[in-house]
């Protein structure tokens, strides 16, 4: 039973159950998208003839499944309009030199298949519904004849074209990115900037989805988001049941925003310690003021207009007037609760760019998370798995 209950499942839907408001969005999107382009088509098509009905009115049955991808599936790589316009285009055009050099229509039906996808293929332009359109053009081979290769350009690329355009302003008004954003070949990243996150250069990502034969379910951009995701979620459940107010100081050194730089260089000596957060009225975190907060200031260049004895005056007058806390801290610093994961913390710490994470309720510090409070904490978390071995071991 168990055998069939797996095969079967083999068959049954590959995805999840898509929300109702998105279903709506994708449908309502692809309807608007597709009467435009039938309005065009009957604005910028003649009947080929006089009797018949348009037949470039056939075109709608493949245009509705790149309606189905743009509006849908927008982030898929077989939607972006790449693929969608070059694949429609090429596989008619291949459709036409089928229908216009070849007599017999059993040969004709699964050549210009079997061309249109080696040519989507080269162009890396693969866009399933486009095979549909080469299979059209060989259907309506009287009426595509008369058209010739204008047939290729009006109606098949117009049309989508128009409906690319369609998707992507819908798209980005109802929140959808299209077409999703490539990553670049290259960006320079300073090393703290990955945290705990391996950093994966693009052609790695192109070379595991080629490897696995996902390529043209998934690009590389969008496996990216996954990865980053996917690190955001493993490090809010690193170390699961730690946190912030577990680990975090709450005897702290604090500097008030009018301290003046003297006295917390004299705080920095006396303490030993690397970062000191600045407490408004109330207890309300305003900042921090780090050792190179510090030197910065201190080290700070004469303007060049300062030169002369008239700049000399000006600067004895003003070296009068010492800068205070409220000059020199940062004010945009990483905060977080007491309830933070210590895998958040971790993360945020290794970015280096912050020497300590300051622990607020309701804006009022409450603690602080340091380095060394992080190395502690890990210290001796290793301690208590070691600890069972070595009693094992006794």
């Amino acid at each position: 039973m168990t055998r069939w209950r797996q095969i079967a499942r083999g068959f049954g839907p590959a995805v999840g159950h898509p929300p109702l408001r998105e279903m709506l969005r994708a449908c309502l999107g692809a309807g608007i998208g597709l009467t435009l382009c039938t309005f065009l088509v009957r604005l910028t098509m003649v009947p080929v003839t006089a009797e018949g009905p348009d037949p470039t009115l056939l075109l709608i049955a493949p245009l509705g499944a790149t309606a189905m991808l743009a509006f849908a599936v927008p982030s898929s790589p077989l939607a972006q309009p790449w693929p969608a316009l070059v694949g429609n285009t090429v596989s008619a055009l291949v459709g036409v030199t089928v229908v216009l050099t070849v007599d017999e229509p059993w040969l004709a039906l699964g050549l210009s298949v079997t061309c249109a996808m080696i040519a989507m293929m080269l162009l890396r332009a693969t866009h399933p519904p486009a095979a549909g359109i080469a299979l059209g053009t060989v259907l309506t081979a009287d009426a595509v004849r008369e058209a010739g290769f204008f047939y290729a350009f009006s109606p098949v690329m117009l049309d989508t074209a128009l409906l690319l355009l369609v998707a992507l302003a819908y798209n980005r008004f109802t929140g959808r990115v299209y077409p999703f954003r490539q990553p670049v070949e290259h960006v320079p990243r300073h090393l703290g900037d990955a945290g705990l996150r391996p950093m994966i250069e693009p052609a790695d990502l192109t070379e595991i989805l080629q490897r696995s034969g996902l390529d043209a379910n998934i690009g590389a951009a969008d496996l990216s988001r996954l990865f980053e995701a996917a690190h955001r979620h493993a490090a809010e459940h690193l170390f699961d049941g730690v946190q912030a107010a577990q680990i975090m100081s709450r005897e702290l050194v604090t500097a008030h925003p009018r301290m003046p730089v003297s006295q917390i260089a004299a705080l920095f000596g006396q303490h030993k310690v690397r970062t000191l957060p600045v407490i408004g009225i109330g207890g309300m975190f305003e900042g921090l003021v780090s050792e190179a907060d510090l030197v910065r200031t201190l080290q700070k260049p004469i303007e060049k207009d300062e030169s002369g004895v008239l700049g000399r005056i000006l600067r004895t007058g003003r070296e009068v007037v010492e800068p205070v806390a409220d000059d020199v801290m940062t004010r945009k610093v990483s905060t977080v609760s007491e309830t933070t994961p210590l895998g958040v913390l971790i993360n945020l710490l290794a970015k280096g760019g912050q020497q300590a994470v300051p622990v607020l309720d309701a804006g009022r510090l409450v603690g602080l998370v340091s380095r060394s409070d992080l190395i502690a904490a890990l210290a001796r978390a290793h301690k208590a798995v070691e600890a069972p071995d070595k009693g094992e071991n006794a």
